[in-house]
């Protein structure tokens, strides 16, 4: 899909994304729509009720159990970011970045998965990178590419992106995994879905463990650093290290999942704000850290 470059905030407010046969609108910022999306999840899980008590136990108790652990999950969740509002402030994307949603961008529709990035995401990640011209990208968690591809397509010829995860094999990690069962998920091997396309030239994969990276290759050269990996506590906060230590002086950072259902993003996140100055950009679950914020 490209975009012209003239979309506004409310323009995206409109658009949809394109999940199977069906589309859904776009995320908009959580403070016009929690009301609504607390009474639509309240009636849709009141009315599975039945259903993963009563038929689910004896059938698929497997389905009964996740449930369940969903919805505790999503309260624990929405305690979190009601502790954390105050502490990590909400703003619209522009508000931080003044034409954001003014780049010319190509954003590919290459499917979905649970743990993926929206397509509002993805347009703000590969906007902000057109808006600061960054040529050097590095990536934590690549998972089968998708995030990685939109890096490569946006960016300059000269650029490099770098993205790291485990190989498929690693099953000794330095740090306890939040999901050790990830690659279970995964439809293609990691990177996969960049191998494809012309613009994979750009990419440096590695696969290794994150917390042993060696960052002094990298140190004050990286203009954008995504930050999607392993959302353990100690992984978060491992690799938050890493990505200060390569900042360059006209980078920023991005972690994503904030407010889902990862409580460790939100309460190291909650932690990190009491020394550096982070934004929650409305609508999505991606923070940011800028310095010349």
């Amino acid at each position: 899909m490209r975009n012209s470059g003239n979309d506004s905030p409310e323009i995206l407010a409109g658009l949809t994304e394109k999940v199977g046969k069906e589309d859904r609108p776009l995320p908009v910022p959580r403070s016009r729509m929690a009301r609504n999306e607390r009474i639509r999840n309240g009636m849709q899980a009141l009315l599975a009720l039945p259903y993963y008590l009563l038929v689910c136990p004896i059938s698929q108790p497997g389905r009964t159990a996740r449930f369940l652990q969903h919805i505790f999950e999503y309260q624990r969740s929405e305690k979190i970011y009601s502790r954390n509002r105050h502490l990590i402030p909400t703003v619209e994307p522009e508000q931080l970045f003044p034409g954001l949603f003014h780049q010319n961008i190509s954003v590919l529709d290459l499917g979905s998965r649970p743990s993926g990035t929206t397509f509002r995401e993805t347009y703000i990640l590969v906007s902000l990178l057109k808006l600061r011209g960054a040529r050097a990208i590095f990536e934590f968690g690549t998972s089968e590419g998708r995030t990685t591809l939109q890096f490569a397509i946006n960016s300059p010829k000269d650029a490099e992106i770098f993205t790291l995860d485990l190989p498929a094999d690693n099953f000794s990690t330095c740090f306890g995994r939040a999901c050790p069962d990830e690659a279970s998920f995964r439809r293609l091997p990691v990177g996969g879905l960049f191998e494809q396309y012309a613009e994979c030239r750009k990419i440096r994969q590695f696969l290794a463990d994150s917390a042993t990276l060696n960052t002094e290759p990298f140190r004050d050269k990286m203009d954008l650093i995504f930050i999607d990996g392993d959302h353990s506590f100690n992984y978060l906060k491992s690799d938050s290290q890493n990505a200060f230590s390569m900042l360059s002086p006209r980078g920023v950072i991005l972690w994503h999942d904030y407010g889902g259902r990862w409580p460790d993003v939100a309460r190291f996140l909650r932690d990190l704000s009491s020394q550096k100055k982070l934004f929650h950009l409305a609508g999505t679950t991606l923070v940011v850290h800028d310095p010349a914020l």
